[in-house]
């Protein structure tokens, strides 16, 4: 009986670490493109807080498609949008 009980709980066992395994990976990758996203995200917002002269430390990151795309591309992930869509709450309205 309990040999019977050990053949059954252990590929539930494998599956939870393959789970879990998966899991943290994906965490990882996630993180580790968050994490360049921003650095893009920051060096793009630099270069204009440069050219326009502004104060660094008044203006709010605003992270874009750009620089998530940027991000993935460094992982080989290759992302595309379609051409109306709008990588600013600025772009599309009517002034």
């Amino acid at each position: 009986m309990t040999q019977n009980f050990e053949n059954q709980t252990k590929p539930l066992f494998i599956r939870c670490c393959r789970t879990r395994l998966v899991a943290v990976a994906t965490q990882k990758f996630v993180s580790d493109v968050a994490t360049e996203a921003l650095q893009q995200c920051k060096a793009r917002q630099s270069a204009v807080v440069r050219d326009k002269r502004y104060k660094q430390h008044s203006l709010r990151l605003v992270l874009t498609m750009e620089d998530l795309s940027k991000a993935l591309g460094e992982y080989g992930v290759n992302v595309k949008h379609q051409e109306y869509f709008a990588d600013s709450p600025s772009n599309g309205m009517d002034e």
